[in-house]
């Protein structure tokens, strides 16, 4: 199991993994391909930078438009998205609308406009309208979840795991190769991580 005891160096603000459970442990190539999760930047750029996060989180949507930034600028970075619903039903709420818009061919649309809401906390009525500008129906995305649950459902759990098994205390939290930012990263850290990466 991968935990906070089996990191053991730190560089530029963030933990790095020890490079013989990094090329050994398939923990940590099931974080980079887990089936149906969301992927966002280049599908086969270079570097896979992992984004744990909660579209409840402040602090994931403050840093939204940063890493959205990066990725654009950059052109080869696969950016996948780790849905982790940790802050209660209007968590849920959202992360069923997010992830059933993969479905509908519209993720991209709506994971922003989540994204944009401004506030601590959000309430249905708010991920609704953000769904629905992004032409998205809240309702009838969350009841087509439900009719997919077969699909989501594992995913959500497998990200749970995999961030327990992480060591992760809460979203967001960012991973690329065997760097490691439990945390809302700077946009030098995120650039520091991807760097390191590319360098394996």
């Amino acid at each position: 199991m991968l935990t906070r005891r089996r990191m053991l160096t730190m560089t530029g603000g963030f933990l790095l993994l020890p490079r013989a459970l990094a090329a050994q442990d398939e923990e940590l190539r099931a974080l980079t391909n887990t089936p149906d999760q969301p992927v966002l930047g280049n599908p086969a750029g270079d570097v896979t930078l992992i984004e744990f996060y909660d579209y409840q989180c402040p602090f994931c949507r403050k840093i939204h438009g940063e890493v959205t930034e990066l990725v654009r600028r950059d052109g080869r970075i696969r950016l996948v998205m780790k849905d982790w619903p940790i802050f209660g039903g209007s968590s849920v709420f959202a992360h069923k609308v997010g992830l059933a818009a993969v479905s509908m061919g519209k993720y991209e649309a709506v994971h922003n406009a989540l994204m944009s809401l401004p506030g601590r906390r959000l309430a249905e009525a708010d991920i609704a309208r953000a769904a629905k500008s992004a032409g998205v129906e809240a309702d009838a995305a969350a009841a087509l979840f439900d009719r997919q649950a077969d699909r989501w459902m594992p995913l959500i759990w497998r990200n749970e795991q995999q961030a327990q098994q992480l060591g992760l205390q809460g979203t967001p939290a960012f991973m690329a190769g065997r760097a490691i930012y439990p945390g809302a990263a700077s946009l030098s850290t995120l650039r520091g991580m991807v760097q390191e990466a590319r360098r394996g």
